[in-house]
């Protein structure tokens, strides 16, 4: 009986890396792309939480993102193939709308701002991460999407979904914030979904990413093409990094 075990691998013909690329291309092409922007205040597991989705990697040790990045893979949601870009963009020290603030910032600083917003106004959905042991990782949030809501409303409206996640949930007997009481304000008068997560242990880190491709998807039902109008962020970055899952 011929060997089916690992070994045989090696006898089949390999695609090289290029090739692969490709082929991602060629299908990407025909995929709807859906923009994922991730927020929060410095050191709550953005990134953390993005690695460990993405290539199924944590890094102990916290580098604080200063550019904005783009990892980049493939999902499928309701039987449709999406091309999906989550956004890692640094801290937003104020609302990125608010011109009035332009002459306090540097020009580069500002222009990075202004491509913030342009993620912002044209993601498919926004996923807000919050530090479990953070009081104030929560208020940065609150507040980030208060400023938000007052830039967009008054441009006709904010629709798009916004997900709620407490991530270091591997720390929660170190926290003291009363969660359950958040997660009231965030379902009830926020109207956004919620989930605790730990990105070291990859805990409900898949549950978070697939509540924010329902939100989007329930969003979209009744929005035929709407998905597609939104390329404009990818366009916005000085300094991205890709990665092709």
């Amino acid at each position: 009986m011929p060997r089916t075990d690992c070994h045989n691998r090696s006898m089949t013909p390999q695609m090289s890396l290029q090739s692969l690329c490709e082929l991602y291309d060629q299908l990407s092409e025909d995929m709807d792309q859906l923009d994922i922007v991730v927020l929060g205040a410095p050191s709550v597991g953005k990134t953390a939480l993005i690695e460990q989705y993405c290539r199924c990697h944590f890094v102990q040790k916290h580098y604080p993102t200063t550019s904005a990045c783009v990892y980049t893979t493939a999902v499928v949601a309701n039987n449709q193939l999406f091309e999906m870009n989550l956004i890692d963009i640094p801290v937003i020290p104020f609302s990125p709308l608010d011109y009035r603030a332009s002459e306090a910032v540097p020009g580069s600083s500002w222009e990075e701002l202004q491509s913030h917003a342009t993620a912002i106004g044209t993601a498919s959905a926004l996923i807000f991460i919050y530090d479990i042991t953070s009081q104030e990782s929560f208020q940065y949030i609150k507040d980030l999407r208060e400023q938000i809501l007052d830039c967009y409303d008054a441009e006709g409206g904010f629709d798009i979904p916004i997900i709620v996640a407490g991530n270091k949930q591997d720390l929660q007997m170190l926290s003291h914030l009363p969660r359950r009481h958040i997660s009231q304000i965030v379902k009830k008068t926020w109207k956004c979904p919620y989930v605790e997560c730990s990105a070291k242990y990859n805990w409900h880190v898949g549950s978070l990413f697939n509540e924010a491709l329902r939100a989007i998807t329930m969003g979209n039902s009744n929005k035929e093409g709407q998905t597609r109008s939104r390329r404009i962020p990818l366009r916005a970055w000085k300094h991205c990094s890709c990665s092709i899952m």
